[in-house]
This record gives C-alpha cells, structure tokens and sequence, in this order.
C-alpha cells in the first residue's frame, strides 16, 4: 500500500532553510517557556505526596472533594480517570503519617462530607521527598544515557554524522514535548516519562529507516551530490513514513477522544512526540547530515 507514488521527487533540501527558521522558531518558544512560565509541573512521583484512588458510588462534583480535603492540602489535584463511573485520582502533599494512618484520616475527611457507604478508597500510595528526588535523578540519567547509546549505535551502524543528525533529532523532539508540557501547565510525572522514552524509540525507528536506504544510495549513487542522494532516500521512505505515522496518530487520537484525564495527558505527549518526530526525521535529521558533511564527508561504500 503506498499513498505516495514511488516517483515523487520533493526538493527537501533545497528548501530546508525554512525547515532550519521553522525549527529555530519551536525549539525558541520551547525554551522561553521555562523563563516565562516557571519549570516544569512535576507529579508526585518527582517531588513526594499522596496519591489516592477513590470511587463514588453517587454522582460528586470535583470541587466538593477539593473541599473536603482543604483540612490536609492547600491545593489538592482532583483528576476524573473513569468516564463509566465516579472515579477519582487525589493527590497531596507529602504527609508524615504512614500509609494506615492518612489513609484513616483520608477516610474520615470524605465521610464527613459524603457520608459513610458512599466511596472507597481503592488504592493509596505515599512517596517520600527522598524517593520522589532519587526518581527524578533516575529520569534525568536514563534519558540522557539513552540519548548517549543511541548515538554510540547510529555511529556503529552508519555514520558519525547521521548519528549526529538522529540524537539532535531525538533532543529537539523531547525540548518540543517539554515546552508544550510547561507552556499548558501539565503535569509531568513517570507515565509521561514513560511517553516521552517512547517518542524517543519511536523517533529513533523513523529516522533508522530514512539513514539506513542513505547508506544503501551513497554505495549505488557515488558520484552524486550528497543533497540529491537525501532527497532520492526521504522521497524513497515518504510513503512508509506518512502511513506509519499516520496510524499511529490514529490510535493516540482515539485516546485523546475517548480516553480518560490520566490517559489524555500521556497521549498528547505521544501525540505532540510523533508529529515532531515525523517532521525532524525529515526536515531536520537530513539537513543536518548535510551541514556536518562539510566537516566531516560521510562515507560512501
């Protein structure tokens, strides 16, 4: 199945100094998010509380569950995960009490203000400051050494240069992610990290393909310019890209539409993650290569 015929022929890189402003001007408004916003939101499993899971068996407003926290927490987050029932995720303030102690005293709140046999408290899960700063070093470091073999292989297999090309790929896709996750004031937390490890295996994957049918036109067109050999590689692969991406944007849609408070915040990551992936392993992986080139040729055969 092909969507686009196997003899289009797009100049990518004659036109890539509008990819270059284009890419200028997102990763910029990425950056100034943090000046103008302040850093990013993160979860409870950052910076240490409470999260609880608790369902209703009546119909409640959030704002009435705000209320019956306001004796523990200032600024309770009060999240809707089920669109079939009335449940709730909760999370507070990191609490000195252990679990079967805030989970009485969590107990007592609501029922106060509820009443008895009207909830459960289906799940509660406390995590230290300590634990919540161990995570979020461990984050920070298995990006960044995924980002460091990713490259160690893309130069093993291809070139320094396409390796290069895909890490810089991979950090303007995750810079992009992170502004529009400060920009709307989302909450970062380890499913969304597990998102954002997954635009990068999937970025990664897109821009493989598109280096790997480089190589194999560098052996068969060597006397070529290397701008012409991207072009003919990009045109090559823009069919299974568009469709590949495609559905995949299918999918995370559905989740978008259909999909829970809990679940949305991770598809949009997803979401904003594949659309720029697409795009940089186009516009910005290739072009790139090609300004390396003039530093450092890459191979051919």
């Amino acid at each position: 199945m092909e969507l686009i015929p196997p003899n289009t022929n797009i100049d990518f890189m004659g036109n890539r100094r509008y990819a270059y402003a284009f890419t200028t001007v997102v990763i910029v408004l990425s950056l100034l998010s943090f000046p103008i916003k302040g850093w990013i939101n993160l979860g409870v499993d950052f910076t240490g509380g409470v999260t609880a899971q608790v369902q209703f068996k009546k119909p409640v407003h959030i704002e009435q569950i705000r209320q019956a926290l306001e004796p523990i927490s200032k600024e309770p987050t009060v999240q809707r995960f089920s669109l079939s029932g009335e449940d709730y995720i909760i999370r507070l303030e990191t609490h000195d009490e252990g679990t079967e102690q805030f989970s009485q005293k969590l107990q007592g709140l609501l029922e106060s203000k509820f009443g008895k046999g009207v909830f459960e408290i289906r799940g509660l899960e406390i995590v230290g400051p300590k634990v919540g700063q161990d995570l979020r070093h461990a984050a920070i470091w298995a990006t960044v050494i995924a980002l460091g073999m990713l490259l160690v292989y893309m130069a093993f297999r291809f070139t320094f240069s396409m390796g290069l090309g895909a890490v810089f790929c991979l950090v303007h896709d995750l810079i992009v992610v992170y502004g529009f996750f400060v920009w709307n004031g989302m909450e970062f937390n380890l499913t969304i990290l597990a998102a954002m490890l997954t635009v990068i295996g999937y970025d990664i994957h897109d821009t493989i393909v598109v280096c790997d049918r480089v190589r194999d036109n560098l052996r068969s067109m060597r006397k070529q310019p290397l701008a012409d050999v991207l072009n003919i590689s990009i045109n090559q692969t823009l069919s299974r890209t568009v469709l590949t991406s495609g559905f995949t944007l299918l999918v995370v849609i559905a989740l978008l539409i259909f999909g829970t408070n809990v679940l949305r915040d991770f598809a949009w990551a997803l979401l904003i993650g594949i659309i720029f992936g697409t795009y940089s392993s186009i516009f910005v992986a290739s072009p790139l290569v090609l300004a390396i080139d003039k530093y450092i040729p890459v191979k051919r055969g």
